[in-house]
């Protein structure tokens, strides 16, 4: 092996490194972003769970100990409600993930040694669930104790909603049909485009009459019918092969996962125009769909839990909102005008999407 012919091919392929920065910029920034992700988004504590309180009674030992739940670093009482349906509902929306329900004869019945109090969990996230049940036992334990009430001081009633089982699959399945479309429907529009590109075929097209629009709506009609196929096919392994209940309708299910499709879609498309090939459109689109969807869209880690930054630039995640929608389709049996606010967000992130495309397709000139 001689030095010299190992300098010239490692000269050479540092030139073509240096004229693509984008493939550079990727290799750099990637230990980065992953560091950072990782680092903060990965938390296997719960801190400030927003949860609701419905008193029957309004003396100070109700009060002392929603206070005392309120001061902890786990739980932040987000609520208080005067009916247990008001409870119920906002535990159905997803605005809280456990509900504390005390009685109108705590402060006697605490007094003698006998108190009760009724826990409400939301059992879509298994492992959240099972936290928050450890910290209210705790919390209320010591709250007892402190009050020097006789053993038993105090029994917590649990009780968890959307997912008796306790099963950790009933939330990772449904988080999973989410993860697949997002990498499958970005990856495969970007790629696709980019091959477009690289063959000159979209100089050619110049010469037709196709529009910029018809030729997006064209390139993503077919994926699109591939993409509802395997939602259908994923909802029919998850409900039969995982037993995982479907207690939403399968109408509500094809219509978000619609509306997310085209979201992801039309990211790809967009990935495919800024990168111009096809190695480069494919690491920007693993990048840009498989990570946040793994991380920041609620699938695996709450994303209330993370640090206030990371928690923002959650909002500009569309899987967060699918996943959200997916969940409670699911678990819940909730239709997407209960959770309108993250359809109008895929709306809007569909919308944005679709214009910095064509405006990107305008200033690359291709089709007229």
């Amino acid at each position: 092996m001689k030095l010299q012919r190992v300098r010239a091919v490692a000269l050479k392929e540092t030139r073509h490194l240096l004229r693509d920065p984008g493939s550079l910029a990727m290799m750099v920034l990637m230990p980065v972003m992953l560091l950072f992700i990782f680092g903060y988004a990965i938390r296997l504590d719960v801190l400030e769970a927003p949860i609701g309180v419905f008193q029957e009674a309004t003396d100070g030992v109700s009060g002392e100990l929603t206070a005392h739940l309120d001061a902890s670093r786990a739980f932040r009482v987000s609520a208080r409600y005067d009916n247990r349906r008001a409870l119920g509902d906002a535990l159905q929306a997803g605005h809280i993930w456990a509900g504390i329900v005390i009685p109108h004869d705590f402060a006697r019945e605490l007094a003698r040694g006998d108190a009760r109090i009724q826990l409400l969990l939301d059992g879509v996230d298994a492992n959240t669930a099972r936290l928050l049940r450890n910290y209210a036992r705790t919390m209320i334990g010591e709250y007892a104790l402190r009050q020097g009430a006789a053993r038993p001081p105090l029994v917590l009633e649990e009780r968890v909603w959307f997912n008796e089982a306790r099963e950790s699959r009933y939330a990772i399945l449904p988080g999973v049909i989410a993860l697949v479309m997002a990498v499958m429907g970005a990856l495969m529009t970007s790629l696709t485009i980019a091959r477009e590109m690289e063959l000159g075929n979209l100089v050619m097209l110049c010469t037709t009459p196709l529009s910029r629009t018809e030729f997006l709506c064209g390139k993503l009609a077919p994926y699109l019918l591939i993409g509802l196929l395997d939602v259908l096919v994923a909802a029919f392994v998850t409900t039969t092969l995982f037993d995982v209940p479907l207690r939403g309708s399968l109408l509500a299910l094809v219509s978000v996962s619609t509306l997310f499709l085209l979201v992801v879609l039309m990211q790809g498309a967009l990935i495919s125009m800024v990168a111009g090939n096809q190695m480069l459109a494919s690491q920007m689109a693993m990048v840009s769909t498989f990570l946040p969807a793994l991380l920041l869209s609620g699938f695996v880690f709450a994303v209330q839990n993370m640090p206030r930054l990371l928690e923002y630039i959650t909002y500009a995640v569309p899987a967060r909102y699918y996943v959200t929608l997916c969940k409670a389709i699911f678990l819940k049996g909730v239709g997407p005008l209960l959770l309108w606010t993250e359809v109008v967000a895929l709306v809007a992130v569909l919308l944005l999407l679709a214009i910095a495309t064509v405006r990107r397709a305008a200033r690359l000139g291709l089709l007229p």
